[in-house]
């Protein structure tokens, strides 16, 4: 698998965590949002992990979010959690999910920082 597909799929599966964490945080009653949200971030930490995103060759070169995004990011889930418990959370929750999934998608592909094993970076 070549190094922009191996990116691509990592990109994918982080946006798509995130998008359903949001759908989640809207839709469902507690604990579920922090049940749901605490299994997220573990399945972040070992992908991760396993495609070698994490380690001492690359500590302190890590992607940051610019701060807009960051802000983008905080909207959205202030959103998932203001809608929840509404009639509205119906559709506006996995609305956001989706919303949230295709933009983190999309900047993870054009501003993103994926290392390779090679230890070249590809967007």
């Amino acid at each position: 698998m070549s190094t922009k597909t191996t990116a691509r799929n990592y990109w994918l599966a982080l946006a798509a965590t995130y998008g359903l964490t949001l759908s989640v945080a809207a839709m469902a009653d507690w604990p579920w949002p922090l049940l749901m949200g605490g299994a997220f971030i573990l399945f972040v930490v070992l992908h991760s992990l396993r495609y070698r995103q994490v380690g001492r060759k690359i500590q302190g070169t890590l992607a940051t979010a610019s701060p807009g995004v960051g802000v983008a990011g905080s909207i959205l889930g202030a959103g998932a959690l203001l809608v929840r418990g509404t009639p509205v959370a119906i559709w506006a929750g996995p609305l956001l999910g989706v919303i949230a999934f295709l933009g983190m998608f999309l900047y993870l592909q054009r501003f993103g920082r994926f290392y390779s094993q090679t230890g070249t970076s590809a967007n």
